[in-house]
């Protein structure tokens, strides 16, 4: 091992590279601090893939017919309105047949406004299911 690599020994600090500004000797800041710096905005896009995604967590879900922009099928179609930091999400799915429509519309809904607010801190007051297709067992999308 070479000289001064071995456990417990000091390392010189790295140059700097030109053109690089110097590394801040400030504490962290409190997090309410930084947020008055500034704000995260998340186009309403976002919110539609993160809610589609969600549904495609679903068990029930199941592929929409027709293809999405990448030529597979589409597991749900969104659309999101926000207004600050709330989101109303319009989701289009097609759910596998049989089953209980209302029950699954509700853990629906419940997991796609729970996983947006987590993934994007807005509040989700209200996600409309519209079951488009209902698929029988041994269709693939």
């Amino acid at each position: 091992m070479p000289a001064g690599r071995g456990e417990g020994a000091a390392t010189a600090p790295a140059p700097p590279v030109p053109g690089q500004r110097a590394a801040s000797a400030r504490p962290p800041e409190d997090p309410a601090e930084a947020g008055a710096r500034g704000r995260t905005e998340i186009p309403a896009r976002v919110v539609e893939k993160i809610a589609v995604r969600a549904a495609a967590e679903q068990p029930a879900v199941r592929p929409l017919g027709g293809r999405g922009p990448f030529g597979g099928a589409e597991p749900a179609r969104a659309h999101a309105r926000l207004s600050g930091d709330t989101a109303v999400i319009r989701l289009a799915v097609a759910l596998a047949y049989p089953v209980p429509l209302r029950s699954t519309a509700a853990e629906l809904r419940a997991r796609v406004a729970e996983r947006v607010e987590e993934l994007t801190g807005m509040s989700v007051p209200r996600v409309d299911i519209d079951v488009s297709e209902l698929v029988r067992a041994g269709r693939v999308g």
